[in-house]
Parts: structure tokens; C-alpha cells; sequence
């Protein structure tokens, strides 16, 4: 909690002294709410001693966005995004055994995005980048072991549009896909039959819509 207070405090404090030194069309910081939706990760053959296949599957849920941007030239920006969000992992190991772990997830991800062509008010683009998401498990969990909290990277890719309502606010439709590998919680055992987590990537489309506000 405190990182993620400590996050927030920075993105406000830059956009203040940037708004203070007079930077009116470069900086802006957007703020909303963002679906996550992780694909599941199917594991055929887990072990060479046989067993049935583990799969690991991901609830959906909503978060916080939080995003900051700076535009320099005349197609390109830099942006950092942090996401905010809950939901639990599910497991099914060899045996068909069900375990979970609910957790308290970070997403800090780091975009160039490219200003496609636009008018005054319509105004797409597209970015790529990449980062972390730390995954935090909280006390809602049925498994054997203790579940650590770990950190996992991140590619990330999308695309969008702004929608300008007035000199200094606009609204932000985007579309934002992550492809990270599934957590384990470090639930690890010297039994291969006994962990948790396919060790897989998955996909995770995350559709966005923010609030922007154009210092």
C-alpha cells in the first residue's frame, strides 16, 4: 500500500511542477477504470511420469488506471500506467485437485505510443512497451503452503483514441493487451506433483476508459 501511495504521489507531483512551468499541450495525466481479462494456461503434459494435464485459470475483474503522459515531437509520447486490482488464481494440479490463491495486484508499465493521424477532436494512436506486475496474495487461499508475493515482467502492446471535450479535459478509450507468465506464489516442493501454477504466459486483454485531463 505504501508503494502504491508513494506511485501516485510522484504522478501528481510531476504534473504539478510541469503545470507550474507553463508545459500546457505536452504533459497529462488520465485516470479511470480498466477491465482485466487473463486467458487461462493449459499444461498437456506436466511431468514425464505421466499425470494429467494442470491448468491455471484467472478470475476476471476491474481496476484502477492510473496514467501519465508526454507528448515531444509530433507523433510520439512517452507513457507510464499504474493498475490496481484484485482477483484470484486457480489452480488444478495432476491429480484434479482445485487450489487457489486470492491476491493484490500492481501493473507498472512503461509505453512509447505513436499519434496516429487525428483531427481537433478525434485523436488515435498506438504503443508498445513493457514492464512489471507484482502480484500480493492476501489471506484467501487453500493451499498447502504459504503463498510469497512475486513479481512478474510484462510486454505490452495497444491502441486507442482520445476524445477532446474542451481545451484541458478529453476522454480515453483504450484497448491494452499484456502477455505475462502465470504466478506460482513460489509454492514450490521437491514433489513436482505438489506446486502450483503452469509456469506458462497468458494473455491478458485489459479494455480501458479514463478521465484526461491536458496540463
Amino acid at each position: 500500500m505504501k508503494l502504491k501511495l508513494t506511485l501516485i504521489t510522484v504522478l501528481l507531483a510531476v504534473a504539478s511542477m510541469a503545470h507550474a512551468q507553463g508545459v500546457v499541450s505536452n504533459l497529462s495525466i488520465g485516470a479511470g477504470f480498466e477491465g482485466i481479462f487473463p486467458a487461462s494456461t493449459l499444461n498437456k503434459a506436466p511431468y514425464l511420469g505421466g499425470g494429467y494435464p494442470t491448468t491455471q485459470s484467472t478470475t476476471n475483474s476491474i481496476g484502477a488506471i492510473g496514467d501519465i503522459r508526454y507528448d515531444f515531437g509530433r507523433h510520439s509520447a512517452l507513457g507510464a500506467a499504474i493498475t490496481v486490482n484484485r482477483n484470484t488464481e486457480y489452480f488444478a494440479d495432476t491429480y484434479g485437485y482445485v487450489s487457489k490463491v486470492q491476491s493484490n495486484n500492481m501493473e507498472m508499465i512503461g509505453t512509447y505510443i505513436f499519434r496516429l493521424p487525428s483531427n481537433e477532436r478525434v485523436k488515435p494512436f498506438a504503443m508498445f512497451g513493457g514492464g512489471m506486475i507484482r502480484f500480493s496474495p492476501n489471506n484467501d487461499n487453500n493451499v498447502g503452503g504459504v503463498p510469497a508475493a512475486v513479481t512478474k515482467p510484462a510486454f505490452a502492446y495497444g491502441f486507442g483514441t482520445d476524445f477532446k471535450l474542451s481545451d484541458h479535459w478529453s476522454v480515453r478509450l483504450q484497448y491494452r493487451g499484456l502477455l505475462r507468465s502465470s504466478p506460482d506464489f513460489k509454492l514450490s516442493s521437491s514433489d513436482p506433483t505438489n506446486t502450483f501454477g503452469t509456469n506458462l504466459r497468458a494473455h491478458v486483454p485489459e479494455p480501458s476508459i479514463q478521465a484526461v485531463y491536458h496540463f
